[in-house]
């Protein structure tokens, strides 16, 4: 069961713009939900594996990609001890701002998947895809750890990134649906499109259609976070989204929701490490 006496907790570790790990869990345990500050994407391997992200379940099979954007609280869900192997990268904004310099939108195969309000691609089978021919090569590299090895993992990923953006550019992708419960898919609609206003639990209630003790308690059993930082982490990543964009960061923090600029500053430098202005001087450094 998850712990309902904490929120979500921030986890991993990204010291450069891009780590890859190659994992095989082989004991049944428990994921707590979670999120990060950079970009995941998760290629599931083998396992009897369900993946929740943003209060959305989808049911794994071999070969899917699992997209988590920032910010968005996620955790896998292990039904049996059938050994649970994936390999799983992490990249900052930093990475994909800098292959935009060389004009390629890494990042649209996440913006295909908001459109489609799909956290996971469906590639098919192994035989039909160029890509797992490749993800077996980056795997075996991650294993065997030769000369220059991260440099080669890099070039590989990048690799098989662009002939993702490729594959769904020129075709239909396939995005898995997921299940969730009504109340919860309802209350997270409602806050992710009035970020920009005040919010209250009683008002969101009201719009699901429920009383306040009730979808408190269901939020976070689904999600594993609270209302309140479920709606405070959306509204600090939005604003450092907004900044990066090249909004001005008094304006980034009305667009977000904080009620005044000194709550948004404290809040920002609390979550991030660093002032809201040097998001922006990142941005224009790398541009």
């Amino acid at each position: 069961m998850e712990n309902n006496k904490t929120p979500s907790p921030k986890t991993g570790y990204l010291t450069t713009d891009f780590r890859l790990f190659y994992l095989t869990t082989r004991e049944g345990r428990e994921f707590q939900s979670h999120y990060h500050d950079f970009h995941k994407l998760l290629v599931f391997f083998q396992g009897n594996v369900s993946y929740v992200v943003e209060g959305k379940t989808y049911e794994l099979l071999p070969g899917d990609i699992v997209l988590v954007p920032a910010g968005e609280v996620h955790h896998p869900v292990i039904h049996t001890e059938a050994p649970y192997e994936r390999m799983i990268s992490y990249m900052s904004p930093a990475f994909f701002d800098l292959c935009l310099q060389e004009g390629a939108d890494l990042f649209g195969c996440y913006r295909q998947c908001l459109k489609n309000r799909s956290h996971v691609i469906r590639l098919g089978a192994r035989e039909n895809t160029p890509f797992f021919p490749l993800l077996s090569a980056l795997s075996q590299e991650i294993a065997e750890n030769s000369f220059a090895s991260p440099l080669y993992q890099r070039c590989l990923f990048l690799q098989f990134l662009i002939l993702l953006n490729r594959s769904l550019l020129a075709e239909a992708p396939v995005f898995l649906s997921a299940s969730s419960h009504p109340v919860v898919h309802k209350a997270l609609a409602y806050i992710n499109s009035h970020l920009q206003q005040p919010l209250s639990v009683e008002e969101i209630a009201s719009c699901c259609y429920v009383n306040r003790s009730y979808l408190m308690h269901l939020f976070r059993q689904e999600t594993g976070s609270t209302l309140g930082n479920y709606i405070a982490e959306k509204r600090l990543f939005h604003a450092r989204s907004l900044i990066r964009e090249g909004i001005s960061v008094t304006e980034a923090c009305l667009q977000s929701g904080f009620p005044s600029y000194s709550s948004f500053y404290r809040a920002y430098k609390k979550k991030f490490g660093n002032p809201p202005k040097d998001s922006r001087n990142l941005y224009v450094s790398l541009r």
